[in-house]
């Protein structure tokens, strides 16, 4: 009866990977017409997921509430009313809680027996909950602090491009492609992109790649 147990919602992860991965696809439509509103319903989606994932605790789902709450409404207003000064908490508050969602998935996979296809997924959800905590921390940097980045290319005006820009840097920075059309220029973006392409690889290679031979070998 305890072994049944973990196995009682066995698409929790695979709900939020593919809430992410839409968040992921729909990120580059942010600036154009609708597809500002399409990327906050996704944004929200993931969110809501990540609190789903978050079911087998109930001091983790209290917390998560917690931190859901005010991320969920600062979004939204923000979104409503287009105040630039809402921009810095909606984006802290989104953060708060992608950090938290990621540490708990982590530890709790860490904590399981044998893993499941499921928690395999988890694994994956937390290695992109990281580059959007990254993106994120970017997205902070380069409003508190405007010129954090050099793009190349056209600089992005407004929220909306600069969260799709910085997300497209951030995973560019986490998988260590690199392509070199966005650059951090201020000391805090080059640390923290710094440790962001350190960490990318390395949890792949120590802990996804762990959770994938375990699973593949207890098969």
């Amino acid at each position: 009866m305890h072994n049944s147990a973990p196995e009682e919602r066995p698409i929790r992860f695979a709900i939020l990977l593919f809430s992410l991965l839409v968040l992921g696809a729909s990120s580059g439509f942010a600036t154009i017409g609708v597809g500002e509103i399409l990327g906050n319903i996704a944004a929200s989606a993931v969110l809501l997921a990540g609190l789903a994932s978050m079911y087998h605790n109930r001091i983790l789902l209290v917390v998560g509430c917690v931190l859901l709450v005010p991320a969920l409404a600062a979004r939204w207003t923000f979104f409503w009313l287009q105040a630039s000064a809402l921009a810095p908490v909606s984006i802290l508050f989104s953060l708060l809680f992608t950090g938290f969602n990621a540490g708990a998935l982590f530890l709790y996979i860490q904590r399981r027996g044998s893993p499941t296809n499921d928690t395999v997924y988890g694994g994956i959800c937390v290695y992109i909950l990281l580059g959007y905590c990254f993106a994120l921390v970017f997205m902070l940097l380069e409003i508190l602090v405007p010129g954090s980045f050099y793009f190349a290319h056209e600089a992005p005006v407004g929220i909306p491009q600069i969260e799709s820009q910085l997300i497209y840097f951030s995973f560019s920075t986490l998988t260590t492609v690199g392509f070199g059309d966005i650059t951090p220029l201020t000391p805090p973006a080059k640390s923290f992109a710094m440790i962001e392409a350190v960490v990318g690889p390395m949890f792949v290679a120590v802990f996804l790649a762990r959770l994938v031979g375990i699973r593949t070998s207890s098969r």
